[in-house]
């Protein structure tokens, strides 16, 4: 039987960096994003005497870009990833964050995976496709025709828009936003084939037992927000940190607070 690496190329992996010593945190980004929407978080990690190793996930930032639509599904980027960090060769269980898909893609490693997770953080993770709202819900049944029309957009049409539009970065400061648009450009525009591919983890969640931390926004447009406290009591071992004033990226609304209580969790698990 053909494995996910057979198909995209055994010498294709994933893009990381890799910094500092002792316990690793690895650092999974949301779609259409890349392991620099970390900036702030990386060096916060490193400082207070964590590895932290950030991926680019498959089909963006500096990683392989498959040409082959049917590449982009969440079991690909699951499997390249799951793939990756087998061949980091951690001699430990480590930590994860993980940010929208990057949260889809933690809950799956987690449950798959237990014993290999010490604890992990969950920024407004993606879980089920019911979550999903507004510009999402629009593009998604586009398939081939919205990466077409995302593949011709100039990347200063995608940062004016952003600019003008709260769907997408709710009170993002500039330098955040310009680096969400950089991004949404580098990434393969059939990143936006890959939700409509997540499989449902609610009949899963009470079978992820790594302590959690579930942070989200109040304001996200993207998902909405009553779904995270579902998501907080469906876990065994969870809690909640709600957070005012914050969209869809609270680790950029507000990343010194942010940051420090991922520090103050992570703590906890040494």
């Amino acid at each position: 039987m053909m494995s996910i690496m057979d198909t995209i190329g055994r010498r294709e992996f994933l893009f990381y960096v890799s910094a500092g010593d002792g316990p690793a945190v690895i650092l999974i980004h949301g779609i259409s994003q890349a392991l620099t929407d970390w900036y702030a978080l990386s060096p916060q990690l490193v400082t207070n005497g964590y590895r932290a190793i950030a991926v680019d996930l498959l089909g963006h930032g500096d990683s392989p870009k498959p040409k082959n639509p049917e590449l982009y599904t969440t079991r690909t980027v699951y499997g390249t990833l799951e793939s990756w960090i087998d061949a980091l060769k951690l001699d430990e269980p480590f930590y994860l964050v993980g940010h929208s898909l990057g949260g889809y893609m933690s809950l799956t490693y987690a449950h798959r995976h237990p014993n290999n997770v010490r604890a992990m953080v969950l920024i407004n993770p993606l879980y089920s496709l019911t979550q999903l709202k507004g510009l999402l819900n629009i593009f998604m049944p586009l398939d081939g025709l919205g990466a077409k029309i995302l593949k011709s957009t100039p990347q200063w049409v995608v940062n004016s828009f952003l600019a003008k539009s709260d769907s997408f970065t709710t009170m993002l400061p500039p330098k955040a936003r310009k680096m969400y648009a950089r991004n949404v450009k580098r990434a393969s525009p059939y990143f936006l084939l890959i939700p409509k591919s997540a499989p449902d983890l609610t009949p899963e969640l009470d079978e992820i037992t790594p302590p959690t931390m579930v942070i989200y926004g109040v304001h996200d447009y993207i998902e909405d927000p009553m779904s995270f406290p579902k998501l907080i009591s469906g876990l065994p071992n969870a809690i909640a940190r709600p957070m005012t004033g914050c969209g869809h990226q609270p680790h950029h609304n507000k990343p010194e607070v942010v940051n420090q209580m991922i520090v103050n969790f992570f703590n906890r698990y040494r």
